[in-house]
């Protein structure tokens, strides 16, 4: 009989050492965004919960494509604890219905692989719509290194004046992936200061070949803002371009690369934080503007939903600037998808 009672304790006690085991739930396991713009990043969290008695580990989470980005927990989840799963799904180059997967990978001997699922429809954007994807693709900071009165007589749209002193300290908080176009007058400075941001870990430094000057010798004052003083040009030098680095631009590459990013805010949301590159037109001041803005190159409106800035590339469109693009989902869709990294405050 003792040892009866014996074999029935451990079986119990057995028993109930099989049943101690994690249990993944997430409720619900499917989300439908409904319908959104193609270029508009869906994102949606899924609340993990571990409903079994014991620590609920994740090895792993994986996407059914490059368009979906997902959290992963890097501690384990206690018993009748959650973690809140956080998935990004760019919907940009997709149409219709889309279905993407995310897998989590547990230790739960139920369910070691679970599968949630996002889902909707994607429309096709209006077409003077960019994607904050497509002008990610374009981002490019312009630095003019020339003394601020300089800067202030001539400069190129969208040039942020930083002289070489303080260089690394202004760009200090950007990423080091940044393509970085320096230039001054002639050409003469650019050397040093693409030395100082090498040295930082900048890698993508692009330095204008003769400067500013070389510019208005082939273009005029294309794409350059000027407060009408006059403009002095030295002596034409000749250049040599046959043995040119890759990291030396001509005039004609930067010609080719322009564009300009016009945000529409008020003067103190711009101040708070611009997307690199960007100049400062508020909505309302967007005609007296008009004589100054280069037609022919391609203008990106913003603002912070993408409603005000709709508006501003109509404006512009139905006023000659053909090129004139609102920025999908304005700066908050831009910062949901590349954060506040390409943003900065206010430049001179």
């Amino acid at each position: 009989m003792k040892k009866l009672i014996l074999t029935v304790t451990l079986c119990v006690a057995l028993s109930a050492l099989a049943a101690a085991a994690p249990a993944i739930s997430v409720v619900p396991a499917v989300y439908d965004f409904g319908s959104v713009f193609e270029g508009i990043a869906v994102s949606h969290t899924f609340m993990i919960k571990n409903i079994g008695d014991e620590a609920l580990a994740i090895s792993g989470v994986s996407t059914s494509c490059g368009c979906t980005t997902a959290s992963k927990p890097t501690e384990p989840i206690e018993p009748g604890e959650s973690f809140a799963l956080d998935v990004l799904v760019n919907t940009t180059g997709f149409s219709g219905t889309i279905s993407k997967n995310i897998t989590v990978y547990s230790n739960d001997p139920g369910s070691p692989l679970l599968t949630l699922r996002v889902t909707g429809q994607v429309l096709k954007s209006d077409p003077y719509h960019i994607t904050a994807s497509d002008a990610y693709y374009l981002l490019y900071l312009l630095i003019d290194l020339r003394t601020a009165e300089e800067y202030e007589a001539h400069h190129f749209l969208g040039a942020a004046n930083i002289p070489l002193d303080g260089l690394a300290d202004a760009l200090a908080d950007l990423p080091h992936e940044t393509f970085i176009i320096l230039y001054d007058n002639d050409g003469s400075t650019v050397d040093d200061a693409a030395l100082v941001l090498r040295d930082e870990g900048f890698a993508f430094v692009h330095r204008l070949v003769g400067g500013i000057n070389e510019w208005v010798y082939q273009y005029d004052l294309k794409n350059i803002l000027s407060n009408n003083a006059m403009f002095t040009l030295p002596p034409r030098v000749q250049i040599d371009t046959s043995n040119r680095e890759n990291t030396q631009l001509l005039a004609s590459e930067l010609d080719y690369l322009f564009y300009l990013y016009i945000d529409v805010r008020s003067a103190d949301d711009y101040a708070a934080g611009h997307i690199i590159g960007a100049i400062n037109i508020p909505y309302d001041d967007l005609e007296s503007w008009s004589d100054l803005l280069p037609n022919g190159i391609l203008l990106i409106a913003y603002d912070q939903d993408g409603s005000m800035a709709d508006q501003a590339a109509l404006w512009l469109i139905n006023n000659d600037f053909s090129n004139a693009r609102s920025l999908l989902g304005g700066l908050g869709e831009w910062i949901r998808q590349y954060g506040r990294d390409y943003l900065l405050p206010v430049t001179p």
